[in-house]
């Protein structure tokens, strides 16, 4: 198999098992289910030469295709199950348009019965790209090639290209600076169509032949359900779903690693955590260039807690410095990556030059960080996510750990937004702990005395919650909308 690659690891995982909750797969079933496939894609007319998209839930039907598209080495874009409700039973989202068709696996029949895997009919829907145009990839990324769009937390989502070859490579860099083993029991409640949930937890998980219990649109009641059934030892979570599993376990649990990436994830919920549930660490990644960085679990409790850990085997990183910045050791990450992608395509498959996020095959990551002398890499945070006031670069994720010391806040996000006396202005967003009953005054008021004077909000704004996006990323474009809508109700105040 595209990931298995020696008959010793295979033969050890045979009794190993992919669930859903649904489904239950041994691994041996794959090679079944393939031949099936292999069968049915020529019956559709679709060659290997076609580029696809896959619409990818945390399905068996769905992995089953994912796993396939790599082994037999066809060019696909990964998408999020469109959901369909009763009033919009016939929209669909637009593909790009070298994609010809759109594959979607069922888990049900119309009839809502199971589907069987060894009949594709029964599981794999095949709609043709009604805006397909037949673009001649060979002139610009040939080969076996796998398309990610990137978040667009920070701006508009671009299509990212990556290498089979390189996801391969990225994969097992994983498995290296993880340890994961093939008696491991793996909990990936996090999407895999994301390239944390696919490069960092799922296909290095197969790699080795683990276990793995795919979780589609998991909550705490739900986890905590598949927690007891499948008994995990290893578990892939977003920082915000570490923090939801702390409130809302009962009792401590030991587990062999967890793996936390996305946002910031807060020390006291480390530390916490960590005591309730065993080692955690932190992943640093992205779309474009997988994963970039990790903790070895091995590390101590100091250095998993302030950095991300050391650069993967293959990838360089430097600090561009910050003129701003008093301290030349804080600058802007920039990496290099071995097995990092490609590059960036539009709708019609061609290549888009980001010449100012490129060169010399330097990765511009847009994080504001430091790298100590012993190579451990520290993220500070976005560059966006810092301004200068009063002539001094202030970092919001510094502001926002110290609001989060203030008593009856449960979680803050802040960004830059207008101008103030000091420069850009500055919004703290917060949410309040249950029970809690402190005004925005209040707690504007608090940071004059845990801040210095530039770093201190212009507006304190309290919400119910923090929008997400669908990789457990803080929404921060949603939270700036919300700004101006209050501003226009004129329901801010200082």
């Amino acid at each position: 198999m595209f990931l298995i690659q020696d008959k010793e690891t295979l033969n050890s995982c045979k009794e190993n098992v992919i669930t859903d909750g649904q489904f239950i797969l041994h691994y041996p079933d794959i090679f079944k289910i393939f031949e099936c496939l292999q069968k049915f894609f020529p019956e559709q007319l679709i060659s290997e030469s076609a580029a696809v998209a896959l619409e990818c839930e945390n399905s068996i039907p769905s992995i089953i295709v994912l796993l396939y598209l790599l082994e037999k080495g066809y060019s696909f874009l990964l998408l999020p199950k469109e959901v369909k409700t009763s009033q919009q039973l016939d929209s669909q989202q637009p593909i790009p348009r070298f994609c010809r068709y759109r594959l979607r696996a069922e888990s049900l029949t119309e009839e809502g019965k199971a589907v069987s895997l060894e009949d594709p009919n029964s599981f794999l829907q095949i709609l043709k790209n009604e805006e397909w145009i037949d673009c001649d990839r060979g002139k610009n990324y040939a080969g076996k090639k796998l398309y990610m769009r990137t978040s667009g937390s920070t701006g508009t989502p671009k299509i990212a290209v990556h290498s089979h070859a390189n996801v391969l490579s990225n994969s097992l860099n994983c498995v290296e600076r993880l340890s994961l083993k093939g008696d491991d029991r793996v909990a990936i409640p996090v999407p895999i169509y994301h390239m944390y949930g696919l490069g960092a937890a799922f296909l290095p998980s197969v790699a080795v032949g683990a276990s793995i219990d795919i979780q589609k649109g998991a909550n705490l009641l739900r986890y905590l359900q598949r927690e007891k059934e499948f008994n995990p030892n290893i578990a892939f979570m977003t920082p915000i779903f570490c923090e939801t599993l702390l409130k809302g376990r009962k009792s401590s649990r030991a587990y062999k690693l967890t793996v936390a990436a996305g946002d910031r994830i807060r020390e006291d919920t480390f530390g916490k955590y960590e005591s309730h549930f065993g080692c955690l660490v932190k992943l640093y990644g992205s779309t474009e260039m997988g994963v970039i960085a990790a903790a070895n679990p091995e590390d101590s409790l100091e250095v998993r807690l302030q950095k991300v850990g050391l650069p993967m085997s293959g990838v360089q990183m430097r600090v561009e410095e910050n003129q701003a910045e008093t301290n030349d050791t804080i600058g802007e990450l920039w990496c290099h990556h071995k097995y990092g992608f490609d590059g960036y395509v539009d709708a019609d498959g061609m290549p888009k030059h980001e010449n100012q996020d490129s060169q010399d095959r330097w990765f511009r990551t847009k994080d504001l960080g430091r790298i100590g002398l012993d190579g451990y890499i520290e993220v500070l945070g976005r560059c966006d996510r810092s301004v200068n006031r009063d002539g001094l670069l202030t970092i919001f994720s510094d502001v926002e750990k110290a609001i989060e010391t203030i008593e009856g806040i449960e979680s803050v996000v802040v960004e830059s937004h207008g101008e103030s006396q000091r420069g850009k202005g500055l919004i703290a967003y917060c949410v309040l702990a249950k029970g809690t009953n402190i005004s925005e005054a209040d707690i504007r008021a608090s940071c004059f005395n845990i801040l210095p004077k530039r770093a201190i909000p212009d507006y304190v704004l309290i919400v119910n919650s923090l929008p997400m996006l669908p990789n457990g990323k803080v929404d921060r474009q949603k939270l700036i909308a919300m700004t101006d809508k209050q501003e226009e109700m004129n329901l801010i105040r200082r």
